[in-house]
């Protein structure tokens, strides 16, 4: 993908990562304006469980804890209420999406959010990881810490659900990631394309959070299908984040992939691609100073050269 491209996907994700209208705000989501939540309106109007879900929906977004535990206490089985998502439309209307956990999250509400935990709402919600990507983005870390508390985990996208790391990068969330990480967030966690959480930071233009990622355990040398790594975009120049904190960030890492013992600077991604498909990488000192294959990166290489 090109740069600029890669670039400007990051903020169009950081712009809008999960859809919805902000028209009264709660106060914990003030810092990053374009953070946006669930659509009451859109919501309601795409629930399961019918008229019963609409109404318990309801009675969270009103702050009626107390009705959406009786709801539930007649009826456990509203704890799924969630948006229904439309297999025809790729991208959902802005807002359209969660779960009561979510709309919970979204009110900052801890009572309810409790209350729901107590009724028997899974941990990462009925829509694996929508909860903590959105806690994960509020002023301070206080929901976040709740449901990984709780026993949410950190990396619900390697069940299928959302990233929240993902979103935590893509609005340059320093503390966010932290908070991810101290809960035991993977930084080699690798989606089905090879790209890791440092790539994800480094295609981002967000140095200081690629940085951290390293320093707790993650690398600059995971290839991706192509053949790219995260070390690759240490050879271009950032284009948007240019401050003197994130030039030096930068440099760090770079000095510290001059020291890997890989090689530098790293060759190109075609000639990655073809040492690791033919089985010439990683070697066993390569792995040992930070080289990384997913084994489904790694299966599909080399199937290219049978």
């Amino acid at each position: 993908m090109n740069r600029r491209v890669r670039i400007l996907a990051a903020l169009m994700l950081a712009a809008a990562p999960i859809g919805g209208c902000m028209a009264a705000a709660p106060s914990c989501y003030t810092k990053r304006a374009s953070v946006v939540l669930p659509d009451r309106t859109r919501v309601l109007a795409h629930l399961t469980n019918g008229a019963s879900g609409r109404a318990v929906a309801e009675a969270i977004f009103d702050g009626r804890v107390g009705d959406a535990h009786a709801m539930l206490a007649r009826d456990p089985r509203l704890i799924t209420t969630a948006v229904i998502d439309d297999p025809k439309i790729p991208q959902p209307p802005a807002g359209q999406y969660g779960d009561l956990l979510t709309f919970a999250v979204a009110r900052c509400d801890a009572d309810a959010t409790t209350m729901l935990f107590a009724a028997g709402m899974p941990k990462d919600g009925v829509k694996r990881g929508n909860a903590l990507s959105l806690a994960i983005l509020a002023d301070s870390p206080t929901m976040a810490e709740q449901l990984l508390t709780a026993g949410a985990s950190p990396d619900p996208q390697a069940g299928g659900g959302e990233s929240p790391m993902r979103s935590a990068i893509s609005f340059g969330h320093l503390g966010g990631v932290m908070t991810l990480l101290r809960h035991g967030a993977d930084p080699r966690w690798t989606d089905r394309f090879g790209i890791d959480p440092v790539r994800m930071a480094m295609d981002a233009e967000q140095a200081e959070i690629a940085e951290l990622l390293v320093q707790k355990g993650g690398t600059l040398w995971s290839v991706a299908d192509d053949g790219s790594m995260a070390a690759h975009a240490l050879l271009e120049q950032p284009v948007i984040f240019t401050s003197p904190e994130m030039l030096a960030a930068r440099a760090r890492l770079v000095e510290r992939a001059r020291a890997a013992g890989l090689g530098w600077p790293p060759p190109d991604r075609a000639t990655v691609k073809q040492k690791v498909a033919s089985g010439a990488w990683p070697t066993a000192a390569m792995a040992k100073a930070g080289m990384t294959v997913a084994p489904a990166v790694l299966e599909r290489m080399r199937a290219t050269q049978r």
